[in-house]
């Protein structure tokens, strides 16, 4: 539209980028790729500046899926190796992973507080985890194909899941209980997201 312009271009040489996700405050970036069968990397740069703040290896494939920590302070990434892996940003180190996925991880959400960690696969599967630890929290089954994109409410106390099964279902977070499966895209939901009313929102 009329007034848009480029600011700058952010140069990821490890590879295909396959995930972009500004932070909670919108003042870190943060990408995520690499390359297949090869090697994953994550990366945070500094919106203001454009200045890289840090780029970290993420396991032996691209990262497919990931996010960073409400208050900076970790990365979650997970790909085709079926591996979850948490990261600490001050140094790149794994604090934690999982490696009970049984598909390709294809997304990952920290809840509005980060306390807890969504993670969904290729399999269908989701599976929620105490962020710090990587306790399991929750086992949520029902969708019929891979998960495609997680979002929580502001609140934090619903999750959304959506999957190429063409359903967004919604789930309680306090005891993972299943509130309401929606029949929405046929051929598969793409992208899902809560506004700050707590309106749901999604493509396919």
């Amino acid at each position: 539209g009329a007034g848009l312009r480029v600011l700058g271009a952010l140069p990821f040489e490890a590879g295909q980028v396959r995930v972009v996700r500004f932070s909670r405050a919108g003042d870190r970036l943060l990408v995520a790729g690499g390359r297949g069968a090869a090697s994953g990397r994550v990366e945070l740069w500094n919106v203001g500046d454009g200045r890289r703040i840090a780029s970290w290896p993420a396991g032996r494939d691209e990262v497919l899926a990931a996010d960073v920590s409400p208050v900076g302070h970790r990365i979650a990434a997970g790909g085709p190796d079926k591996i979850l892996r948490v990261l600490n940003t001050a140094d790149g180190r794994e604090v934690w992973r999982t490696e009970k996925h049984t598909g390709w991880v294809l997304a990952a959400r920290y809840s509005p507080s980060g306390a807890l960690l969504a993670s969904g696969d290729r399999s269908g599967g989701v599976l929620v985890w105490e962020s710090d630890n990587g306790r399991e929290f929750l086992d949520l089954q029902g969708h019929k194909g891979p998960i495609t994109a997680i979002a929580w409410r502001a609140d934090g106390n619903v999750l959304a899941t959506a999957s190429e099964d063409g359903t967004i279902r919604l789930w309680r977070t306090e005891d993972g209980a299943s509130l309401r499966t929606i029949k929405a895209h046929g051929p598969g939901v793409t992208a899902l997201a809560f506004t700050r009313d707590g309106a749901l929102l999604s493509a396919g």
